[in-house]
């Protein structure tokens, strides 16, 4: 197994992935439930970009964690997704969940019933355009000086620990650090 290393586990009880490594059902299934709760894992990947094939799920779990798996694989691959901006809540804003009304995304939580505007993902707004907050504003000019970037999907604010100029923001988006923009899109 190319994760845990052990060369003893019987080949029918192991995956062989597109990069041509095999890997044991029980690492194959950590991989797939850590993917459940981390974006950077979703989904699960070997050596190479490739993903790991979502068909080993139907192999290796219940109904359950399928539906789970099935529903993060899809907000958390999903491009713009929305979520939830009150303090409390923070929940993913399924697609379904997302009107247009007037030329404009409309939302509303399904947990805690808070309108959404799906242009700049605050609350709901009744101008027509969203609602410049100067405060903000000069605060994440600030941030941006620093050590900080705004993710382009989300808008979350990501802090550049150590490391590579690459982000890997909460909603899945891989971003340059140094400019803002879609990772592997300029010349940082």
């Amino acid at each position: 197994c190319v994760a845990c290393r052990n060369d003893k586990t019987p080949v029918e009880k192991t995956v062989k992935l597109k990069c041509r490594h095999r890997m044991c059902h029980s690492c194959l299934r950590r991989a797939f439930k850590k993917s459940l709760t981390d974006p950077q894992h979703m989904p699960p990947r070997c050596c190479t970009t490739d993903h790991i094939s979502p068909k080993h799920v139907e192999k290796l779990f219940d109904a359950r964690f399928k539906k789970d798996w099935n529903q993060r694989y899809v907000e958390f691959t999903r491009r713009n997704s929305l979520y939830c901006p009150s303090r409390r809540c923070g929940q993913w804003i399924s697609p379904e969940d997302i009107r247009h009304e007037g030329g404009r995304r409309q939302a509303q939580c399904s947990r805690c019933s808070i309108k959404i505007c799906g242009s700049c993902s605050r609350k709901w707004h009744y101008q027509s355009e969203c609602p410049r907050d100067e405060e903000s504003t000069q605060f994440l000019e600030q941030l941006n000086r620093e050590v900080w970037q705004r993710c382009y999907r989300c808008k979350a604010t990501i802090e550049l620990k150590e490391g590579s100029n690459r982000m890997t923001c909460h909603c899945g988006a891989e971003f340059c650090m140094v400019c803002g923009g879609k990772w592997k899109t300029c010349r940082c």
